[in-house]
């Protein structure tokens, strides 16, 4: 049994549905590799690096350890990731997680567990750019004066303006 209280979704034979979703905020260990298939499609690869801090049983200070995850983006998300973004660049990618494998040459079978991407995004510190999505400007509001409420927007501001 299902320890949450919502209502699990089950598929057409009576199974329940898994979740594949991952999302990270890291560093680009590299600059993005970009290469086409035989059809022309772009495929985008890079590695993010991960930072988390952990305590060891029975120790008192604090250690980081970083993870190098392998991303990669395919279409028109591969092309814009090779376009704007560089080794260094704090970047959130989301996406799934994916395990495929091939055989070498001399017959061997390899696995590749990488991430296939969605959505990248840089987060701020970078030039704070969507790859996912074409570039749309939000408007930034300023503060509210004292007692002005959503007056801060304008008269002329409507609801597709307002940035939430």
């Amino acid at each position: 049994r299902s320890l949450n209280t919502r209502s699990s979704r089950t598929t057409n034979n009576g199974r329940r549905k898994g979740r594949n979703s991952v999302q990270l905020v890291g560093n680009l260990a590299r600059d993005p590799e970009i290469r086409f298939t035989k059809t022309g499609k772009a495929i985008a690869m890079f590695t993010v690096a991960v930072t988390r801090s952990y305590t060891p049983v029975g120790g008192q200070e604090t250690r980081e350890l970083t993870d190098f995850i392998p991303v990669v983006a395919w279409g028109n998300l591969a092309e814009t990731c090779g376009n704007n973004l560089a080794k260094g660049n704090r970047v959130f990618v989301e996406g799934r997680m994916s395990v495929r494998s091939y055989e070498t040459q001399d017959g061997q079978k390899r696995y590749v567990t990488e991430v296939v991407a969605n959505l990248v995004a840089q987060t701020k510190g970078s030039e704070n750019r969507t790859a996912a999505a074409p570039q749309t400007s939000i408007p930034t509001a300023k503060p509210a004066a004292e007692g002005k409420g959503f007056d801060s927007f304008g008269k002329d501001a409507n609801d597709e303006e307002i940035p939430f």
